[in-house]
């Protein structure tokens, strides 16, 4: 029995990365008497007021205590006695998230009458932070400004933060728990911290406290290289108490001037309506609790801002004439019976949402504490076509503005299909269906004195269909036959069969032994994780036509693409189908070297195994491709990375000085293992050709085809069999590929100044270890030379003097590339914060911070498919090159404040102001980057600018461009003379002539943003209870609502002024300079429209 008992604990845990939580509090100390001597088995017994739970631990032969797995919030009331000694009581504790309350006790001799010792209003610095970390308890909840409702909203106020982003880090390399329940957007082809679509999972009515920890050294901590975000819900108490509330907004609460502009007419008809309700208290006073929420919400919202020309004029007109609508929208309802939906005044967007949550808290007794909890969610959300993302990269030819043939190698449309040159249908737009539902159930246990044990288990299952708004059918565009895409029909073309499945199942048990001066706590994570993802682009089919006389008369298009099952009797494949467990051990001791000195060292060990191999595709595998040193080489789709465990020692400290216990020195260092977005992984299964292909006819082919709503009858064009063909686009990963893991070391130190006041100083340095890279293989060398002023970069070279062609780049040139997923470590990042924090006392809270932020990184992670990933790194060479550069995800200064103050009156009102204010520069860093493929490596939108000296070393071609009927032809001077003040005008170009741009090195100008909260209560006492009508107002960019002069953000104009046309013998590129509604672009800025003036949401809330 006992054998086999192991060989099932055996498998049951070598099964991929899981991470330990952070769920509750503790309190931790000495006890001692007058004289300092310990006091062994002095008893130390904690009681959470509000709901009577008590906890209890005896000091050791140390005179030690710890006293793990508490409540959070407060107020506590502490007592401490001993044998011949006077009780001593301490009161008005208050616990946070995961930060150790200490608490050093002193008993006086019998005879000697104590009263009880209020914590509050102490300079001595009791929670012990381990490193950078904000706690965000229920009081900043509640009195802070939420304008979305989302702990966003919160997030933000962390000083190393942009709100998603942390210390420089993609907003993809955090861990998001809720009562220790992974809820982190897993998948990542979104950069939410939280599933759901946009919709909040769980209300935030229902948060407790957030905790946000960016070096912890901690090793239960893990899962994450940017920031651990740790949620608990509330809990019920031994006293009734519930809300109902809804809150509102519409168009007319948005302010309509910025400056002396009026642009009323830009906004668009929308409202967003919530109700809920929670409730929570007693089943059985002192032992057992409830607490529910429930809410709705339905928002509608203007998907489409754009009219055609000669239509409406509702929001901005784009140039494409309502008459070629018209006619599109007949013909397919005349011959095909598809209806395409209104081409003009669109209706409004509808989201709606539901979500509910349920919790249960348990004091089994002294020793047991039980919380389980199960949340649900349900939430449609409408929205727009795709952009301009054509399926399966196909290339394509067709007749540019100059009246010749121009090639895009990798598809994609050059207009977005609702924008200023183009327009679509109301049917073509598409929906999600996002589904959420999390559990957990916690078992905090004091085994023994010396012994305790936390338990976790843990589900999340989330699922994302979309829905497609017109019913299913092809995606039509067609081109002007100038260069412009300009009207798009049918179906979004990546909706039909795409779907992703997340679900996940944890395990967490912690084991902490109290020996002496050492706390020694080992645990074991273990997690199963099952990742499906279905992504057929191009599954209705997708068609596009060089005009719209070609379409209306039923030529050939340029371009017909249709991905399809290899799999007999499925339609809907789910191509990447990732089953991977992780198992994680690990172990540290806490050493008390002193009362004022502690340090703390462990190991985490993280294995993660791959429970399904993908199926291999053979042509892939025969591929000779080099690696990353340029060796030749294979990839086999068929096998996922090594599982290799990952170690993460680490190493912190913790000084108090002074004799008053004001002051603190802490830090550490350590590695910390990550994730990355599993869409990363997927990409290679999905893109393999062996459970659906993604066909793109020939040239040859192309001529013998013509429309049909059934892609199908055109099949027999493609492979029907797997693994005998390669996709166009195919993506591998590297046998030595790991997750991510940084280097991370941190220095803090707290200085209590009394009154409620401490500042803090806090340095961060993260080196990448193993950082995710996406490389195209497929690409050769470049032999060729771009000259532009003392500059020169590497190109890829046309043959006899041709523009560049597949056959001149890639290694397979009927291949459009070959992603690779490696690693580099190449890459780092640092913060320097001060921060001035306020506790709150006496109504009053105040914090503010400045943060220094410096982020490099060698390739970007920015996007979900791996084209778009490799696509999305900005260089002076080619996309390939390793140059280690600014990252996406940082803001080098920001300052950021908090403050709320809550001033009673007349014994039955009560006014709460809660401001948040943020001074940034006002954009995310942007690049500088040619328009065109100037070294023709394939990527039309990454080539970094050069910024000339002077405007006319430049060589300029004329050029001329029709807006609204009337031609406007643009002279290589004037070009010249326009750059010159563009330049002149960019804080940034200005400052680097005769140098490449960096990447995201530009900004938009200095924005300071002030959100204001204002609550008004009006309550009265019955029978014990406190019933009170709270109104609210949440008012986003306060100044602007002052005054209209105020509050203005500016964005960039454009980040791409010059357009590639040409390069001569010698290497010297000609360019066109951007013309914007017929002027040639001279301003780098301009101030943005609707959407960043003030807007308004109001609320009213009953509580009792």
């Amino acid at each position: 029995m006992r054998n086999s008992l192991l060989i099932f604990l055996f498998f049951l845990f070598t099964a991929s990365v899981a991470f330990s939580q952070v769920t509750s509090s503790s309190v931790s100390g000495s006890v001692k008497d007058a004289k300092g001597g310990v006091l062994p088995g002095a008893s130390v017994r904690a009681t959470h007021v509000p709901s009577g739970t008590s906890y209890a631990a005896a000091a050791n032969k140390d005179g030690l205590f710890n006293i793990p797995g508490m409540r959070i919030g407060g107020p506590y009331k502490i007592e401490v006695t001993y044998v011949g000694f006077n009780k001593s009581t301490y009161t008005d504790i208050t616990l946070e998230l995961g930060q150790p309350f200490i608490l050093n006790a002193v008993l006086s001799d019998s005879g000697v009458q104590l009263n009880a010792v209020s914590i509050t209003g102490t300079k001595r610095i009791v929670n012990a932070k381990s490193g950078a970390s904000t706690n965000i308890n229920k009081t900043a909840l509640a009195t802070l400004p939420s304008f979305s409702r989302s702990i966003t909203d919160f997030t933000r106020i962390t000083p190393q933060s942009t709100g998603t982003s942390f210390a420089g880090r993609d907003s993809r390399s955090n861990s998001i728990t809720v009562d220790g329940a992974n809820l982190n957007n897993t998948f990542g082809t979104s950069s939410d911290l939280l599933p759901g679509g946009g919709a909040q999972p769980i209300s935030i009515e229902s948060y407790d406290e957030l905790s946000i920890n960016i070096s912890p050294f901690d090793v239960k901590q893990s899962g994450f290289t940017g920031a651990g975000v740790f949620a608990t819900t509330k809990s019920g108490t031994n006293t009734f108490h519930g809300s109902a509330y809804t809150y509102y907004k519409n168009q007319s609460f948005n302010g309509t001037m910025i400056g002396d502009v009026d642009i009323s007419a830009a906004v668009a008809k929308s409202s967003t309506q919530t109700y809920g309700f929670t409730l929570g208290g007693p089943i059985i006073k002192n032992k057992l609790f409830f607490f529910a929420n429930a809410e709705t919400e339905k928002t509608t919202n203007p998907g489409v801002n754009f009219s055609p020309k000669g239509g409406s004029g509702v929001g901005t007109v784009s140039a494409t004439p309502i008459q070629d609508l018209k006619a599109v929208s007949d013909y397919l309802n005349t011959k095909y019976g598809y209806q395409t939906g209104v081409y003009d005044n669109f209706p409004a967007f509808q989201n709606k949402n539901t979500k509910v949550l349920l919790k249960l808290d348990w004091n089994i007794n002294d020793k047991n504490k039980l919380s389980v909890k199960y949340s649900y969610l349900h939430a449609t959300a409408d929205q727009i076509i795709n952009s301009s993302g054509t399926p399966n990269s196909g290339s394509y030819t067709f007749t540019g503005a100059n009246g010749l043939p121009s090639t895009r190698a990798n598809g994609g449309l050059p207009n977005g299909r609702f924008s200023l040159k183009s327009m679509g249908f109301e049917n073509s737009n598409y929906g999600f269906l996002n589904k959420v539902s999390t559990g957990t159930a916690e078992l905090n246990s004091t085994i023994s004195p010396k012994l305790s044990n936390q338990l976790l288990l843990t589900f999340k299952n989330y699922d994302n269909p979309r829905t497609s708004k017109g019913g299913v059918f092809p995606t039509i565009d067609i081109f002007n036959g100038a260069g412009d895409n300009y009207i798009s029909a049918g179906s979004d073309p990546n909706t039909k069969y795409n779907e992703i499945i997340d679900n996940t199942v944890s395990l967490y048990d912690n084991i902490t032994y109290y020996a002496g001066k050492h706390t020694i706590t080992g645990g074991i994570n273990y997690e199963f994780q099952k990742i499906g993802n279905s992504f057929m682009p191009g599954a209705a089919g997708s068609y596009i036509y060089n005009s719209l006389d070609d379409f209306l008369n039923d030529r050939a298009p340029i371009q017909f693409t249709y991905n399809y099952s290899l799999i007999p009797g499925v339609d809907q494949v789910f191509s990447a189908n990732l089953k991977v467990g992780t198992i994680s051990l690990y172990a540290q001791d806490e050493y008390a070297v002193s009362d004022n000195f502690k340090i703390t060292y462990g190991l985490r060990a993280d294995k993660g195994l791959y429970l399904q191999d993908p199926v291999e595709n053979p042509q892939i595998t025969a591929l000779q491709l080099p690696d990353a040193l340029g060796n030749m080489t294979s990839y086999n789709t068929g096998k996922w990375p090594k599982s290799r465990i990952l170690l993460s020692p680490r190493a912190g400290f913790r000084a108090s000085l002074l004799e008053d216990k004001s002051l603190v020195i802490r830090g550490g260092m350590g590695i910390f293992t990550g994730r990355i977005p599993y869409v990363f992984l997927t990409n290679s299964p999905s893109n393999s050709a062996m459970y659906n292909f993604g066909g793109v006819a020939t040239a040859d082919q192309l001529k013998n085809i013509k429309f049909s709503p059934d892609p199908s009858v055109y099949a027999n064009l493609f492979p029907q069999v797997a693994g005998t063909a390669l996709q166009n686009s195919t993506v591998v990963i590297d046998q030595n590929f790991k997750f991510p893991q940084v280097f991370r070391a941190d220095l803090g130190v707290e200085k209590n100044l009394g009154n409620g006041f401490t500042a803090t100083f806090e340095a961060i340095y993260t080196k990448d270890i193993n950082a995710t890279r996406m490389r195209n293989a497929n690409l050769k060398t470049p032999t060729g030379v771009i000259n532009e002023g003392d500059g020169s970069r590497v190109r890829y070279v046309g043959t006899n003097g041709t523009a560049v062609q597949a056959v001149d780049r890639s290694i397979y040139p009927n291949l459009g590339s070959v992603i690779v997923l490696e690693n580099t470590n190449e890459g780092y990042s640092s913060a320097l914060t001060a921060q001035l924090s306020k506790n709150f006392f006496n109504g009053f809270n105040a914090s503010i911070a400045y943060t220094y932020t410096k982020s490099k990184e060698a390739f970007s992670t920015a996007g979900s498919t791996a084209a778009s990933v490799w696509s999305a790194t900005s260089n002076v060479g080619t996309t390939n090159d390793v140059e280690l550069r600014n990252s996406a995800n940082y803001v080098p200064h920001r300052i950021v404040a908090s403050a709320s103050y809550k001033f009673n009156y007349l014994k039955h009102g009560a006014t709460t102001i809660g401001l948040f204010y943020e001074g940034q520069a006002g954009s995310s860093p942007f690049s500088y980057v040619i328009n065109g493929d100037i070294n023709g490596d394939g990527n039309a939108s990454s080539d970094l600018m050069y910024i000339p000296k002077r405007a006319s070393d430049l060589k300029f071609t004329q050029y001329t461009a029709t807006v609204n009927g009337v031609a406007y032809t643009y002279t290589p001077q004037q070009q010249a003379a326009a750059l010159e003040q563009f330049i002149n005008n960019s804080p940034y170009l200005s400052k680097h002539r005769g140098q490449y741009a960096d990447r995201n090195a530009a900004f938009s100008p200095w924005y300071n943003r002030i959100d204001a909260n204002i609550l008004q209560d009006f309550y009265i006492n019955t029978g014990g209870t406190k019933h009170t009508l709270q109104l609210s107002a949440v008012v986003i960019n306060l100044p602007n609502l002052l005054s209209k002069y105020w509050g203005i953000r500016q964005f960039n104009t454009t980040n791409s002024p010059l357009t590639y046309t040409s390069i001569d013998a010698n290497g010297v590129p000609a360019y066109n300079l951007r013309q914007f509604n017929g002027k040639l672009i001279t301003q780098p800025y301009q101030n943005a429209a609707s959407g960043t003036t003030w807007s308004l949401l109001i609320g009213a809330k009953y509580m009792f």
